[in-house]
This record gives structure tokens, sequence and C-alpha cells, in this order.
């Protein structure tokens, strides 16, 4: 017998029999019986006739109940033990097919945002869209609803790569700031744009909104009987107010109008 650990928690992750609280429940009836049967030994010899055992019987009955305990002890803690196991089982079951279920929407996902690509003819990082998108959906528990602060999302990474440099500098604006910036606000709302080439605003405006048909396109596969579309037009609001205020900010500084090489 090798007991791993010292412990009267049970662990499901091992054999009964290498778990200290089964051979306690075992042997501590039978060691409290020991102790209490003791003291009757004194002035008793062998005797294996019938009054021996009629002696021995009625001396020893309190010590012989409480050794009959260590069977049903050691029966409840192997139920315990069962029990424990089978929850384990479950549990881990269970995490894999969640684990199994997220890799399929993700991969599902992964290939419907590929069409989207090609309609849009913009290269598409559809892992990292996934996670924006569906930014509910873990490895432990897939969820197919669309999360929420999606635009949240995208706003903050607008104005912290490309817009707010644009404000920097302003009003001495170049094509090749552009060409730097907005790309880098692009992979981090999943669309990779390294190899696109605007030289003008129009060209600029036109991604943009190419950038909003995708995540809506996104958006809509997330989309089920159970849901409302309301949330995917409040978002879609948020796309096109971004849109306008930024088209007021490109008139209001010459953005539009100065493209410096």
């Amino acid at each position: 017998m090798h007991i791993r650990n010292i412990s009267f928690k049970l662990d499901e992750l091992n054999p009964l029999h290498r778990n200290f609280l089964f051979w306690v429940a075992t042997f501590l009836p039978l060691l409290f019986a020991v102790l209490m049967a003791f003291p009757l030994f004194k002035n008793l010899y062998f005797n294996f006739t019938e009054d021996g055992y009629v002696l021995f019987f009625s001396k020893f009955k309190l010590s012989l109940s409480i050794a009959a305990l260590s069977i049903p002890f050691g029966m409840v803690v192997s139920k315990f033990h069962s029990s424990a196991q089978k929850v384990a089982t479950i549990t881990q079951s269970k995490l894999q097919n969640n684990f199994a279920n997220y890799l399929s929407h993700r991969d599902h996902f992964q290939k419907y945002m590929q069409t989207v690509s090609d309609e849009f003819d913009l290269k598409i990082d559809a892992f990292k869209m996934y996670g924006i998108i569906f930014n509910k959906s873990t490895l432990s528990g897939v969820s197919v609803e669309i999360g929420s602060g999606i635009f949240d999302f995208y706003e903050k990474q607008y104005e912290d790569h490309f817009w707010s440099k644009m404000k920097f500098s302003a009003p001495n604006f170049t094509a090749m700031e552009v060409n730097i910036y907005f790309p880098r606000f692009a992979k981090e709302v999943g669309i990779n744009a390294e190899k696109i080439i605007i030289n003008d605003y129009e060209s600029l405006k036109s991604t943009l909104i190419k950038i909003r048909k995708i995540y809506r396109r996104g958006m809509e596969y997330g989309l089920t009987r159970a849901d409302s579309s309301s949330s995917i037009e409040l978002e879609e609001y948020g796309f096109s107010e971004l849109t306008g205020r930024f088209d007021l900010w490109s008139n209001s500084n010459g953005f539009k109008n100065v493209w410096k090489p």
C-alpha cells in the first residue's frame, strides 16, 4: 500500500486504496474496538468450548459491534470516491465537448468569412475577428451569440492607431503616414491591409465602408432565430456615426483635399 498524500480529502484521480481517508474509515473502528477490549482480557484464557464462546461474545459484544463498523464505513468512503470519479468524468466530457464545439463554430466562421473576404477583396484575419465578434465564446464554453461592445472596441482601435495620428499631423498630412497608420488600425480589427495603397480620401472612405460591411456580415453569422437584429443595427449605427464624425473632421481640417506625397 502506497499513499501519496496524507489528506482527509478524497482524490478521485487516485485509486481508492491510495486515499488516506479510506484507510482511516476502515481501520479506525478496529483500533477503537481493540482499545475498548484490551482491559477485558485480564484473567481470561483460551477456552474453545460452548461456554467459552458464550463468555467471549458476552464480554466483547460492544467491541465486536464497533469493529463491525469498519466494513460499512469503508463502503461509504468507496461510494463517495466512485461518485467523485463520475462527476470528474462528466466534467471532463463536458469540457471536451465544449472545446470541440468551440473549434467547430470558429472553423465554420473562418470558412464563411473567406467567402466574405473574396467578395470585398480584402484579406480577413478570421481568427482575430471571431474573437472580436464572438467575445463571449471561449474554449470552455462556446457562445453562438454575437458579443457586446463590438463597435466600442472598433472605435478605440480607430482612434488609437489611426485618427489620433492624423490629428497630430494636421494639417500637414502625407499619403505615407496614412498608409503606415491605417494598416495598423486595420490589423487590430482583423483586416490585413498591408498591401492596400490609399491614394486619396475617397479610397480611404471606400475601404472603411468595406470594413463596416464585413463586420456586418460577420455579425449576421451569429444571428439566430431567437435573436433580434436590433443589436446588429445598434452596432451598425455606431460604425456609421464614426464614419460621419471622421468625415466632418476631415472637412474641417482639410484632410480630404491635402494629400502630400
